[in-house]
């Protein structure tokens, strides 16, 4: 009988090991490459629209796999990919991922990847193992029928450039963005990303939805699209924070073509405008326990803070403080009647107003939220403008004289803020009972 050694463990191990690296290097780099179909036709009517490789790897090696076209021009599908011992299969529709930019219409269009146009092809499957050494296997592809049209976006735009979304109600307040898609796409993005985002920086993305009302095709349909980008103030958030940005539109139809196109744009100034009046406090001269006798024909009065207690400056308009209405009266026809123009209603504006339970006009007293030497003046458009800034403080007055007498049933009064077209910010605040009687 014959005895065998018996190795040490450790020993046995490095006897495997060695017997499975003399077995790695005699099998082949390359082997059981196949291609099937031989013809397809990429247009996504699912019938032969992809072909599939298949192929098996004997030792760690890089491989690549390309597609050669009559005139000699390569197109990587794979280039220098590291694959580890095995077998190895994938499905290809014509697509190459090969990024070049074009000119359409003078703006730049990447292209990402594409759908190779119809013609015979020479594919080749190339391993490179560690040592350097290459084996290759190679055969012949027809592509016809292929989608090769890209869904391109023309006359991508982006208005305006320069964007303050803080809902102050001037041109700036909003941004369009529209362009023209050339074909029907599976997807379309549109988003907003930091320009000159660093390495060590994470990648943030603002995404921008169509406006459903904005265009007269549907999502994805060829035809003209636009966007209405507030920066997110519209929904009651915070927009992304001052700076330069880019705004990408990016395209893909359903069988692979895909492109990108961008422009600039700049945020100043974003945040949501919020005020509040201080305390909650309106001082209604002459009243007692919350009530206030006015004899017809006679003024009650009041006086208010206003605070902005927001990110961003917000934009006011007169009447100003100090301003006498009569209760015949509102803030149209007291324009009306020899105000400035800028005194009727303007989207953006805010105002503090006082309002009474039988009105038919919903806050028919208004005045600006500051006397002029609480506010910042600035010329915009050849016009001036008027803004209180964060953490600043406005002060409000005024009357109201009672030259007929109020509806039957008007008995409370209150005060408010009102953010004109947007909202009414804090809307009844201080709410008093007013009995007019006869003098």
């Amino acid at each position: 009988m014959r005895v065998f050694p018996r190795w040490p463990i450790p020993i046995l191990k490095l006897l495997v090991a060695g017997w499975m690296l003399s077995a790695c290097a005699f099998a082949p780099l390359l082997a059981d490459v196949k291609v099937a179909p031989a013809v397809i036709s990429p247009n996504a009517d699912r019938t032969d629209d992809v072909t599939h490789i298949a192929y098996r790897i004997g030792r760690p090696a890089t491989v690549s796999i390309y597609f050669v076209d009559a005139q000699g021009q390569r197109y990587y599908f794979r280039n220098a990919q590291r694959r580890s011992p095995g077998r190895y299969t994938v499905y290809w529709g014509g697509v190459i991922n090969d990024p070049q930019v074009r000119v359409v219409g003078g703006k730049a269009m990447l292209v990402e990847s594409r759908v190779l146009p119809d013609g015979v092809y020479t594919w080749t499957v190339e391993a490179v193992d560690d040592s350097g050494r290459t084996a290759q296997v190679s055969g012949q592809i027809t592509l016809k029928d292929a989608d090769a049209s890209l869904p391109e976006l023309h006359n991508f735009t982006v208005v305006p450039q320069v964007f303050r979304p803080n809902q102050d109600g001037l041109r700036d307040d909003w941004v369009s963005i529209a362009y023209y898609l050339t074909k029907k796409a599976e997807r379309v993005q549109v988003y907003l990303k930091p320009a000159g985002r660093k390495p060590n920086e994470p990648d943030i993305k603002y995404p921008i939805a169509e406006k459903p009302y904005a265009t007269v095709v549907e999502a994805g349909a060829a035809g003209y699209h636009e966007y209405r980008y507030e920066g997110g103030v519209d929904q009651g958030a915070e927009p992304p924070p001052d700076g330069e940005y880019v705004i990408y539109g990016e395209a893909e139809d359903r069988v692979g073509n895909r492109v990108v196109v961008s422009s600039t744009l700049t945020i100043v100034e974003g945040g949501k405008p919020r005020a509040e009046v201080a305390g909650g406090e309106i001082a209604w001269r002459g009243a007692m326990n919350r009530e206030l006798s006015v004899a017809l024909g006679q003024s009650f009065c009041f006086t208010a803070t206003v605070v902005n207690i927001g990110p961003v400056p917000i934009r006011t308009a007169g009447p100003w403080p100090g301003q006498s209405f009569k209760f015949s009266e509102n803030y149209n026809t007291l324009a009306a009647r020899g105000g400035e123009e800028s005194w009727y209603q303007q989207a953006g504006v805010w105002r503090f107003g006082v309002n009474f339970d039988t009105t038919g006009v919903d806050f028919p007293f208004r005045w600006a939220i500051g006397r002029k030497e609480d506010l910042e003046e600035r010329l915009i458009d050849g016009r001036p403008q008027y803004y209180l800034l964060p953490g600043r403080r406005g002060q409000v007055f005024g009357c109201i004289t009672l030259d007929q007498k109020p509806p039957v049933g008007t008995t409370f009064w209150w005060g408010g803020l009102i953010h004109e077209f947007v909202e009414v910010a804090n809307n009844y605040i201080e709410r008093i009972v007013v009995a007019v009687g006869v003098p």
